[in-house]
């Protein structure tokens, strides 16, 4: 089977690293010019740690993680509020939880999958014409390919969903609010600890600094916005927003405007009737998005990635039958995980002081003793593991 993969990222590496494994050689076309650093901090957990057990990747995955010691709230005057650290935090987390950076993650998975890809950066599909029983694709340089099946890992703004089902509105839902994060060396910000997070949320907005190892830190802004895109520059939209915010802000404003590799998007879902059509199919952020927001995207694209390439490898002559049965064993996870999304904004950015006192008060009683015995039953619900697929096959 000859398959061609949308997008380099989490989604399209983990299936190629998959489909690998089981003696394929996907092509993998990326629009970028290179694997990307930027981004910000994700947690594997749940299937998601599974998965990664399961394709040996968890070794390479566990020497790039950046667990924090502490996570520290701060007041306005960006004074510590409180912290959760030592056993608290462990009950907060759980067993099987990876904090990982979105670039080490990919880079695991392309070392683990390069000897067994045809990757071509600075690459994207142009056009993709469904044959019987093949799927001709255009490339923006100039090539052609004629594949058994087309996979649209491509992230939220995914071009083969556009060019395969219809135009972006029509399934990427706007949860109200907009992230920013870029890495900055941390000899710029010395008073912060080793391996610790700190957070200073006010209402509607919300600036984060976490450490990652011994030389960067990753800044992160959250905030409600009821218009979908920015207006202007992201430099100029973050200074409007976070105008007035103290603590280190002001000068993490400024070394936005010198950076040049910011992450910027809106905090959205996309919710689809179906990831497949014919011999195309989505996976990852392009088909079932679930926002940074509800903190499994990277799970579920693993997740993903590994059911979807067991079906296609074990039935090859049936991609009809391995899509849905792909989607069957998936789409019930996804529901509830964005369920828990958009129940999640109010927690990352709530909307009054009133919301801010109840959010503290939750993540401090969350982290106690006797919440514990609730903590543990809210993962196994949130995030189940050795469970990827449905009690019963279709």
């Amino acid at each position: 089977m000859k398959v061609l993969i949308s997008g380099a990222g989490i989604a399209g590496l983990a299936l190629a690293h998959c489909l690998g494994r089981k003696g394929y050689r996907p092509i993998v076309v990326e629009k970028s010019s290179s694997l990307r650093d930027y981004g910000y901090m994700l947690g594997l957990v749940g299937t998601g740690y599974e998965v990664a057990e399961r394709t040996n990747l968890l070794p390479a995955l566990e020497a790039v993680q950046h667990n924090p010691d502490r996570m520290v709230y701060l007041n306005p005057q960006g004074e510590e509020k409180f912290a959760v650290e030592d056993k608290a935090l462990e009950r907060l987390e759980g067993p099987h939880e990876l904090n990982l950076m979105r670039g080490d993650i990919e880079r695991v998975l392309y070392e683990n999958a390069a000897d067994a890809i045809d990757l071509r950066f600075a690459t994207t599909i142009q056009s993709i014409d469904q044959q019987d029983g093949s799927v001709r694709v255009a490339l923006s340089d100039g090539s052609e390919e004629e594949c058994d099946l087309v996979v649209g890992a491509d992230g939220l703004h995914s071009q083969v969903r556009a060019l395969t089902f219809g135009t972006e509105k029509r399934f990427v839902r706007f949860l109200g609010c907009h992230v920013a994060a870029y890495i900055l060396d941390r000899s710029h910000v010395p008073d912060v600890a080793s391996n610790t997070t700190y957070t200073l949320t006010e209402p509607n907005r919300s600036v984060s600094l976490v450490t990652t190892g011994d030389s960067k830190l990753v800044a992160i802004f959250m905030y409600r916005a009821e218009h979908e895109h920015r207006l202007g520059t992201v430099e100029a939209e973050l200074r409007e927003v976070f105008a007035g915010m103290s603590w280190h802000v002001p000068f993490l404003l400024e070394r936005c405007s010198e950076t040049t590799d910011v992450y910027f998007d809106e905090v959205s879902q996309v919710e689809m009737p179906a990831w497949s059509s014919g011999r195309v199919v989505l996976l990852g952020d392009a088909g079932y998005a679930v926002s940074l927001i509800a903190g499994q995207g990277a799970s579920m694209a693993l997740a993903g990635a590994y059911i979807l390439a067991e079906e296609l490898t074990t039935t090859p002559n049936d991609v009809a039958g391995a899509l849905e049965r792909y989607e069957y064993h998936l789409r019930p996870k996804i529901a509830r995980i964005q369920r828990v999304g958009r129940r999640n904004v109010g927690v990352f950015l709530p909307a009054n002081r009133f919301q801010l006192a109840l959010r503290d008060f939750g993540i401090r009683f969350a982290g106690s003793a006797p919440a514990a015995p609730f903590a543990s039953l809210a993962r196994k619900f949130f995030t189940p593991s050795g469970n990827l697929y449905q009690s019963r096959r279709k």
